[in-house]
Parts: C-alpha cells; sequence; structure tokens
C-alpha cells in the first residue's frame, strides 16, 4: 500500500510540473506558461586561454583563434564577448553550440600606436556556471623606426 502511495506522489509531483512547463527552446532555456524564461546552465572546454603573438611589427593585425567545445548536455549560448581595449575585436557566431559540437571565438589586435609589451583580456559571458570565461593574449610589439 506504501509503494503505491508513493509511485501515485511521484505520478502527481511530474504532473503539476509538466503543467507549469510551456516549452523548451532549441536555444538552451525553458519558458513557463506565466512567461518567464529558466536558462539551463551546461559546461565547456577551450583548448586554450592563453596565446602569446611574440614579437609583432608596430602597425600589425594580429589574429587568434580560441577553439570552445560544449561539453555539456544543452546548447551553449555565448551572450557577449568583451574585450579590455578599443584596439582589440571579437568575433563569433552567435548560434548556439550543440552539446559536443565546438566553435572559435576569432580575436583581432591592432598593434596600431602600442609600442611594447602588451597584455589584454576577453571576457566571454556563457550559460555555463560561472557564467565567465577569461581569454588573455601577449605580445611585444616592436615600434617601427
Amino acid at each position: 500500500m506504501k509503494g503505491l502511495f508513493y509511485k501515485l506522489l511521484i505520478v502527481l509531483a511530474i504532473g503539476f510540473s509538466a503543467c507549469s512547463l510551456k516549452n523548451k527552446s532549441e536555444n538552451g532555456s525553458v519558458v513557463f506558461e506565466d512567461g518567464s524564461v529558466a536558462e539551463l546552465k551546461t559546461t565547456l572546454n577551450f583548448n586554450s586561454t592563453e596565446h602569446d603573438f611574440g614579437q609583432v611589427k608596430e602597425g600589425e593585425k594580429v589574429v587568434c583563434k580560441y577553439e570552445v567545445v560544449n561539453t555539456g548536455k544543452v546548447d551553449l549560448l555565448i551572450h557577449e564577448v568583451r574585450v579590455s581595449c578599443g584596439c582589440t575585436t571579437p568575433k563569433f557566431d552567435k548560434k548556439p553550440i550543440r552539446p559536443g559540437r565546438s566553435a572559435a571565438i576569432e580575436v583581432t589586435f591592432d598593434t596600431s600606436r602600442r609600442p611594447g609589451i602588451q597584455h589584454k583580456a576577453v571576457t566571454v559571458l556563457t550559460n555555463t556556471e560561472p557564467s565567465r570565461t577569461v581569454l588573455t593574449f601577449t605580445c611585444e610589439v616592436i615600434p617601427n623606426q
């Protein structure tokens, strides 16, 4: 008798939670009947979070690609990529990254008027925990003579 009671309780709990769930979107979030949205969390892995361009001539534009893999079970969403200065430009696809798939974040650094040792940061905001991943790069910009 106890077993039947617990089974009925589980079925009712699942039924009530399913009633409040309107739909699971393709982008890794859940929309409830009241219009509220809950974002599902996933995990990621970068091939590297650091890059060293070495010595570069002033005026060059150097490019680095950071590869990210969605290691979780729901879509990985890259919400935003923030750079530490206007000399750095990020480029990435805003489409969700399916579980097991990878994508690249391309970063271009303009060395114009930036002589000397450079340390720059790129912050990637995603639907992971923690939600921020900091990518860095360095180089030594050799001034024009």
